[in-house]
């Protein structure tokens, strides 16, 4: 398992953002080396819809207690994969104007419809890890340029994917799974159904985010168990990390609701909620984004002389400095405390007397209930007979 110790802030900021944020858009996790190596980023796209029937009707009488899901994995090996791999690389080359391509992929996909008294919830969430390769644009002795196109992957109209237990599913449309599970239900002509006919795979909430909300931090000695993600085996590599949407700190990133009615034998109500999307990318070397025209490229060298900041403003460097000023200061007034202490008892082991020690009385427990305290010593305790 990989440990990240010198991203405390980073983390923590994860950390507080998913105790209040249950979900995002899209979640992309990415690691890309300066050597070029396959690497396979992580796309989560999660979305929660809520169907709200209060009045009852029709469509209660569909979903109240129904409890409902359909998940499987798939990988390269079925057709219907390939099939999508090929549009991911076109909308990589054409659209996002890169040079990075897809070899491989596989996908996990999960969606549940839970139906209550007055509404019913629908939770999706589709996962695609594609291997990916070619993202190198230049490479010299100084400097690396990396292709960052893939942030922006997206892809428009149907995706379906062939399943033996389930048949043909349709992965991009929420409004799919919808028909899905209660085919009984017509929304096709619903301003409705547009709530939820959008394109699922889509990360390029991510790619318009401005440079300036990326933050990044430089670890000079990241200390990993295993460095081949990155071509290397087992040494410590310098490390820089870049975090942008529902991570990063004190960036507001707001959420997408939306709310759309339907009539059909009752009013009813359907809403969407929309996280801020999120992405952690992290680059062997000290690394910097750029954009140059409409594409992002991260440009990474072996060492710099410049110091991306941490999220605490401070400069790892910097505050590795200020640790070591603070350990060496404890260290000489622990040694001179020390030294102080064996002096004192040398000199009493050879100068003092042997010390006097002052007895006081014991006083029995029941004085403290004598109303005399002050003459406590004087007065005779009468035990009881018992």
């Amino acid at each position: 398992m990989i440990q990240r110790p010198n991203i405390v802030l980073i983390a923590l900021g994860i950390i507080l953002t998913l105790s209040f944020v249950p979900v995002y858009a899209v979640d992309l996790n990415a690691e890309l080396s300066s050597k070029g190596v396959p690497e396979k980023p992580t796309f989560r796209f999660v979305e929660t819809a809520f169907v709200d029937y209060h009045n009852g009707g029709r469509l209660r009488d569909l979903l109240d207690h129904k409890n409902m899901t359909v998940s499987f994995q798939s990988d390269s090996s079925n057709p219907s994969i390939q099939d999508l791999i090929k549009r991911m690389n076109t909308n990589l080359s054409q659209e996002l104007k890169g040079q990075t391509k897809v070899t491989d992929m596989s996908i996990q996909y999960t969606a549940t419809i839970v139906g209550g008294d007055n509404s019913a919830t629908i939770d999706y969430s589709l996962t695609l890890m594609p291997t990916i390769e070619n993202y190198i644009i230049s490479k010299n002795s100084d400097s690396t340029a990396i292709d960052a196109s893939l942030i922006g992957l997206s892809i428009h109209g149907p995706v379906i994917i062939k399943t033996a237990k389930y048949g043909d599913v349709e992965i991009n449309k929420l409004s799919s799974f919808l028909h899905m599970t209660v085919p009984d239900l017509n929304i096709t002509d619903s301003q409705a159904n547009q709530v939820l006919d959008y394109d699922m795979i889509d990360s390029s909430p991510i790619a318009k985010q401005p440079v300036s909300n990326w933050q990044h931090m430089f670890d000079p000695s990241y200390i990993i168990t295993e460095t081949s993600g990155w071509g290397y085996n087992g040494s410590k590599i310098p490390i820089t990390t870049y975090t942008v949407g529902e991570s990063s700190i004190g960036i507001v990133q707001n959420s997408v609701i939306q709310t759309a009615d339907f009539t059909s034998d009752k009013n009813y109500e359907i809403q969407t909620v929309q996280h801020a999307s999120s992405a952690t990318i992290q680059i062997d070397g000290h690394a910097s984004l750029q954009v140059i025209g409409n594409s992002i490229v991260f440009t990474t060298t072996p060492s710099g002389n410049d110091n991306p900041a941490p999220a605490s403003g401070l400069s790892v460097q910097t505050i590795y400095a200020m640790a070591g000023f603070g350990a060496v200061i404890a260290v000489g007034i622990f040694i001179w405390s020390n030294k102080k202490m064996k002096d004192s008892i040398k000199r009493g082991a050879d100068n003092s007397p042997p010390p006097t020690f002052l007895y006081e009385d014991r006083k029995h427990w029941a004085d403290r209930f004598d109303g005399n305290t002050s003459n406590s010593e004087e007065q005779e305790v009468k035990k009881s007979p018992i």
